[in-house]
């Protein structure tokens, strides 16, 4: 039989999972998009410049972004998550020497497209590199609105550009306004989402430990109610058997707690063993353990607790303190509690206990 499927879960802040890693395959995904639309665009251009339209800086742009793109369109299966932010960084940086090229040196009617296409861009590669660089976010935000800021200030001097209205100094002021608050309210955005997580992982941890035995890992008799409760919720055939170690009064008494604790561990590897993936055991209390076995017969439900029994004698048997177990068996009815068959399997566990112990008695 395979572990038991009740076994305390991972503790839920060690999870490799989270939102941190969800928001980076996101801007993956995002970025790839933007790499597949670019280089479709870019192709465009190339194409459209072998035909005699555009600029020859333009078609010179576009190839090289071609080449470019299409290389990491093709190694994209094997990039790291890390070597995509990086490349999310180049496009950025890119962005803005087209950025400098338009407001600085590109003819009017060649700027606009630039500062367009620019604009339209750059939002959507700080979100990505703010999703990826999330620790880095203002600094990314600001400094890209700085910069650009910075270069539009001196391009609304080039009395070229007066034509297009843009040669007013309030877009440089303007674009690092805009650039900073957006790159700080995705910062703030991002940050309450990692707060969020990590409450809602210390509560689920919580709530673990309190439905978990400390000493053996297992489910507690508050997990064990919780367990009544689900089982009452509809029909369901199942059985519950209540098992004791037998004399571990004297175990304690004449070894000590430590080795009753060790003894206690001992016998949960050994009940854990045997148990099938959808069984539910706990600690109910002491040397006490409750083991739930779900749509099971009545004659599989008798041979598990006989091999439990004897799991349980035969695998302590060279230890240094061998021990055997008593068991109680009850079987699920229709218009029955759980807790009323609860109560039947720990009845069979005290005639099991009054019969001579180290065997099963099954509640009739």
């Amino acid at each position: 039989m395979n572990r038991s499927s009740n076994k305390p879960p991972a503790s839920p802040l060690e999870s490799p999972s989270s939102a941190r890693t969800v928001d980076q395959d996101s801007a993956s995904r995002m970025l790839l998009a933007i790499i597949a639309t670019a280089c479709f665009l870019a192709a465009s251009v190339v194409i459209s410049g072998f035909v005699g339209f555009g600029t020859t800086i333009s078609f010179q742009f576009a190839l090289g972004w071609l080449v470019f793109l299409s290389a990491v369109l093709l190694t994209w299966p094997y990039l790291s998550l890390n070597t995509r932010g990086i490349i999310a960084l180049l496009i950025l940086a890119t962005l803005i020497a087209r950025w400098s090229y338009s407001w600085l040196i590109a003819p009017p009617h060649e700027a606009m497209i630039g500062i367009i296409v620019v604009l339209l861009y750059t939002p959507i590669l700080i979100v990505i590199t703010i999703l990826m660089f999330s620790a880095k976010a203002a600094v990314i935000g600001i400094f890209v609105g700085l910069l650009m800021a910075s270069i539009s200030f001196l391009g609304t001097g080039r009395e070229a550009l007066a034509p297009l209205y843009l040669n007013d100094w309030r877009i440089g002021p303007l674009i690092l306004c805009v650039y900073a608050l957006f790159a700080w309210l995705l910062k703030r955005w991002v940050n309450e989402r990692y707060a969020l997580e990590l409450s809602a992982q210390r509560e689920q941890q919580l709530t673990v430990e309190s439905n978990t035995d400390q000493l053996t890992g297992l489910a507690n008799r508050r997990a064990c109610k919780a367990r009544f409760q689900q089982l009452n919720a509809g029909p369901r055939k199942y059985a519950i058997i209540m098992l004791d170690i037998d004399h571990f009064k004297q175990v304690n008494d004449t070894h000590g707690h430590h080795e009753g604790d060790r003894v206690l561990r001992r016998v949960v590897n050994l009940l854990v063993g045997k148990m099938r993936p959808n069984d539910f055991i706990a600690r109910w209390g002491g040397e006490e353990f409750l083991i739930i076995l779900e749509s099971i017969s009545s004659t599989d439900a008798k041979g598990v607790s006989d091999v439990l029994c004897r799991s349980i004698q035969d695998g302590t048997a060279n230890d240094t303190v061998p021990v055997t177990v008593s068991l109680g068996l009850a079987l699920s009815a229709s218009g029955r509690s759980a807790m009323d068959t609860f109560k039947s399997a720990d009845d069979a566990l005290y005639a099991a206990k009054n019969a001579g112990r180290n065997r099963v008695s099954l509640a009739f």
